[in-house]
Formats: structure tokens, C-alpha cells, sequence
């Protein structure tokens, strides 16, 4: 009876995009019930949606809208023999999935902050047998430098910042495929980082809406919060205002990703640097010695207030922001 039910899943998978047989026969392959502690009817569990797979406390595990997985492992590049880290791997069903894909001379490691949702990953893959994926119960910042280096990295939860473990444990032409929560709007756009020879590019992908990370993929704010506080209390007044008849949320977006060095106090945005600060509200007023937004900001001009999803970034291998691109609509 699951199996029909599976079938259904991989039908409403394939209405929503083009997927390689391999991703989508692997979803026949793995029972999504085993990995909830919850029980659902088949037909809530089979559904091309979102499901709560377990609870700690005030923390929740959830098992993603299996089209939007299918879409992150075609992204990725998912293929035979592969080696792939996912960050925030909840209680396993995604990376199970990926370990049918990858096939047995691949490895799928899933790394999991909370414990009680690590071992449920680890009781339901050995319950099924599935031998080639690995979970760890760790911060996911630091990725997982043991089995490194990893095909491709699939982030399954909304993260604030890109961690340089993980593009150090990225081989060359690999690509990082997920979701960036934009903690000072109500958007989480999932990107795609490609691993070049000399620099990183990322590509916005689509939109999305994941369970925020913990631990230091989720403290963002508060580290340029505390860099802020530093800087301040030496300046009284704006130096100069910077005038950027943009979408507020897609000016928000732009730089935050570019740069990592946005936080949110008391209604107003900031943009710290290490010589000064911008603050927002209605306006950027700069504070000290600020390069970084100015070259950001002289990007986003050129590029006629784009729409996000109509850039791409650029950096090098340290995620330093190089330039803003148009994307390549040819």
C-alpha cells in the first residue's frame, strides 16, 4: 500500500519540474513515515508538502516539501558516487533519499544540531538498512571536515551566512544549493554557490521558507550587533546620506548577501563595517569610513535596481564580495 502512495509522490514530484529517474526513483524508494514521530495519514504523508517530523522543547524538525528536495538534488548535481554533506539533515529523511541517489559507492553525511532529531535520523536509517549515510550531531556551521571533500553541500535549513568550512571542504566545481534567511525581512532566497577555480558565484534559485538554524549558522545578527557597539559610540553624527530609490526589501537582500555584515536594532538596519556604519530608515546615513556599501551600492545602481532574481555574486574563496553581475539571461 505505501508503495502506491509513493508512485502518487513521485507523480505530483514530476509535475513541478524535469528530474533525472534517479532522484525521483529514489523517492520510491525510502517510506517518508519511518522518520516521523508523528503519525499521519498516508495521504498527508505522501503529499507534496511540508510535514512536522519530530518536536524537542520549542524546536521542531520538519521533512521539506519533497518537490523542493527533488529540485535542491538536481541543482546540486546529484549523480552516482557521489559525496555530499547536507547541513541541518533533521531526522534523515532527505538524506536517506540522496544516499538512494548517490547509490552505494557514494555517501550522503548529515549533520544535525539537536540531538533528539539525530537519532531519530540514525534509528530510521537503520531500521531501512542504509548503510551509506552518516549523521552527525554537531553544529552544522562547522560542516563535517572528517569525510571531506564533499561533491556537492545541500543546507536544508535557513541559514544566515555561508560558513568558510564549508567552502574549504567543497571540491573545485561542487556547488552549495540553499536556502539564506534574511532576518531583517520575511524572505528566505535559496542560492546556489559555485566552487570555481579562483571564486565562488552564487545564483539566486527560488524562494522559500525553512525552520530557522540554531547555533552559529542562526547568530548573525548578534555578532554584528556586538561589532556595532564598537564602532558607534564613535561617531555622533552622518557623514553623508545615501540615496537608493530601490525596493526596500530587494536593497536588503543585495546586501546582506554581498556582504554578511547586516543587523537589525530598534526598527533601524545597519550595515557595519570595519571603519564605520550605515544605518536605515527611509535611507541609508553613513557613519565613518565606509567602502564596501558604497561599491555595493554603485553596483546595484548599474545594474537599473534589478530584481534579485535577476543577480548573481560574485566572490572569492574566502566569501570576500568581489562585484554584483547581471545574471546571463542569454
Amino acid at each position: 500500500m505505501t508503495r502506491s502512495w509513493q508512485e502518487w509522490l513521485v507523480r505530483q514530484i514530476s509535475f513541478t519540474g524535469d528530474f533525472d529517474r534517479e532522484i525521483l526513483e529514489a523517492f520510491l524508494r525510502v517510506p517518508r513515515e519511518v522518520f516521523s514521530e508523528f503519525h499521519y495519514d498516508l495521504d498527508v504523508v505522501y503529499s507534496d508538502n511540508v510535514i512536522v517530523t519530530a518536536k524537542d522543547g520549542n524546536s521542531y524538525s520538519t521533512s521539506s516539501q519533497p518537490s523542493l528536495m527533488a529540485l535542491f538534488m538536481s541543482v546540486a548535481g546529484l549523480r552516482h558516487g557521489m559525496k555530499v554533506l547536507e547541513i541541518g539533515s533533521g531526522t534523515g529523511y532527505n538524506a536517506c533519499v540522496m544516499a538512494h541517489v548517490v547509490g552505494k559507492e557514494g555517501l550522503v553525511v548529515g549533520v544535525e544540531f539537536n540531538r533528539k532529531f539525530f537519532e531519530k535520523s540514525v534509528e530510521a536509517a537503520s531500521k531501512l538498512g542504509i548503510e551509506n549515510v552518516v549523521f552527525v550531531n554537531d553544529d552544522g556551521f562547522y560542516g563535517y571536515e572528517k569525510l571531506a571533500p564533499y561533491d556537492a553541500i545541500v543546507i536544508t535549513v535557513a541559514v544566515d551566512k555561508v560558513s568558510q568550512h564549508w567552502i574549504d571542504q567543497l571540491k573545485i566545481g561542487g556547488r552549495i544549493v540553499g536556502p539564506i534567511d534574511l532576518y531583517t525581512v520575511d524572505r528566505q532566497p535559496a542560492l546556489v554557490f559555485e566552487k570555481t577555480i579562483d571564486s565562488i558565484v552564487a545564483n539566486h534559485l527560488v524562494e522559500t521558507k525553512f525552520i530557522k538554524a540554531g547555533g552559529l549558522l542562526g547568530n548573525l545578527n548578534e555578532i554584528n550587533l556586538e561589532r556595532l557597539s564598537k564602532i558607534e559610540r564613535r561617531f555622533s553624527t552622518p557623514c553623508e546620506f545615501l540615496n537608493l530609490p530601490t525596493n526596500y526589501c530587494e536593497a536588503v537582500g543585495v546586501f546582506h548577501m554581498a556582504s554578511w555584515s547586516l543587523c537589525e536594532r530598534s526598527g533601524w538596519v545597519y550595515f557595519v563595517e570595519d571603519e564605520g556604519f550605515a544605518r536605515w530608515k527611509g535611507g541609508w546615513e553613513v557613519f565613518g569610513r565606509m567602502e564596501l556599501i558604497k561599491r555595493i551600492a554603485e553596483e546595484w545602481t548599474r545594474t537599473r535596481f534589478s530584481p534579485m532574481s535577476l543577480l548573481k555574486f560574485r566572490y572569492d574563496h574566502s566569501m570576500n564580495f568581489e562585484r554584483l553581475e547581471r545574471w546571463d539571461e542569454t
